[in-house]
């Protein structure tokens, strides 16, 4: 009997995983019939139709479609509240901006540093190069050095769009993720005390970190990509002034429904 049940389960075992050969065309999830794959793609791959983005390998568009589409950010910073979406930008981060790590040197900058060669990149595009090449549909003489820009812009500036709500304040959300971050650090949660400010403390050992390195070092590790010799000692602080300055979105930070 238990050698007929076993055979019995490993046939149906076997019968199950075979059943599933319908896989689907954006991800590697595989399905038991079409319509439930059809299912699945419809609802969670639609509105991702109109990405032209082609990849030479799977992996590499699952991973995309992961990040920028799906916006997961499963990898987050032992030092501070920052998440990333893929695991080597997060130690990239930490280099950067926790350990100060700054190999890449801009050839036209004196004593300006990045700490990735891709950000350096983009520094000497815009900067340097003048490059303007994603312009704004609907301002007229408007455009940016980098795509992410002209997006976060129409989101913000022409959509409206407010979808980073503070998980604590029913009703309140932000229009983009860092006044989010900056809302609850500041608002909720407390719990690293500043040894030079009586009464100020912050959510993590990281963000108190940075409150030292910019108030009291007055540190100024984070260049404006746009503004030669601009440079912020907070990364939320060079956020707004890109949003405000560069994106072209105004002072609004919460919204409450």
């Amino acid at each position: 009997m238990l050698g007929s049940g076993f055979r019995g389960l490993s046939v149906h075992g076997k019968t199950w995983f075979e059943r599933r050969i319908h896989p689907c065309p954006h991800c590697l999830t595989k399905f038991e019939s079409p319509s439930a794959r059809d299912i699945h793609a419809r609802a969670v791959h639609e509105k991702w139709r109109d990405c032209s983005r082609l990849f030479g390998e799977k992996g590499a568009m699952v991973r995309h479609c992961r990040t920028v589409h799906e916006r997961r950010r499963d990898h987050k910073c032992p030092h501070c509240s920052s998440r990333f979406g893929e695991l080597g930008n997060m130690w990239q981060h930490c280099k950067a901006v926790h350990e100060k790590v700054r190999a890449h040197a801009c050839p036209y900058c004196d004593g300006v540093a990045f700490g990735q060669m891709s950000t350096l990149n983009r520094h000497i595009d815009t900067v340097h190069l003048k490059l303007r090449d994603h312009a704004c549909p609907y301002c007229k003489g408007v455009a940016f050095g980098r795509k992410s820009h002209l997006t976060v812009h129409l989101d913000l500036v022409h959509l409206k769009l407010r979808d980073h709500a503070c998980p604590y304040c029913p009703g309140v959300a932000f229009q983009t993720r860092s006044h989010l971050k900056t809302h609850i650090e500041t608002v909720h949660e407390k719990d690293h005390a500043c040894p030079y400010c009586p009464g100020i403390a912050f959510r993590t050992k990281g963000t108190l970190t940075t409150h030292i390195d910019t108030v009291h070092l007055k540190l100024r590790d984070h260049a404006c990509l746009y503004c030669p010799g601009v440079a912020f000692g907070h990364k939320q602080t060079l956020t707004k002034h890109i949003d405000v300055v560069h994106l072209k979105i105004p002072r609004i930070r919460a919204h409450r429904s």
